[in-house]
């Protein structure tokens, strides 16, 4: 799994430089989440920009880090999601426990 992290006055940023978010890698995110998905956060952003397809185990690894931080009143925001996923997360109902937001600035500018 290819991910930049990067972490900015207490906020983390994880990029995913994946084409597609599958079960054959989304296991390593899953555990990447997990470490990156603190109490001591201000919010938790992940960058989909690079990422063209998810399927399940993709989804379940954002709303494996969302439990972990929401008893913390800790957001997890999605940035960079292209129509397509966007729409996903639209049929899914995953729309009304992320927030979403064009790009990294827009969210950090948000919190």
């Amino acid at each position: 799994m290819n991910l930049t992290i990067d972490h900015r006055d207490e906020i983390t940023i994880v990029k995913v430089n994946e084409k597609k978010l599958t079960s054959e890698n989304s296991a390593n995110l899953k555990a990447k989440l997990l470490i990156e998905a603190q109490p001591d956060l201000r919010a938790l952003i992940i960058d989909l920009s690079n990422v063209e397809t998810i399927d399940s185990s993709g989804f379940g690894a954002f709303l494996l880090a969302h439990r972990q931080l929401r008893e913390h009143d800790i957001p997890t925001i999605i940035v960079g999601v292209s129509e397509k996923i966007k729409y996903l997360f639209d049929i899914l109902n995953l729309n009304q426990v992320f927030d979403f937001y064009k790009d990294v600035e827009e969210a950090i500018n948000s919190i």
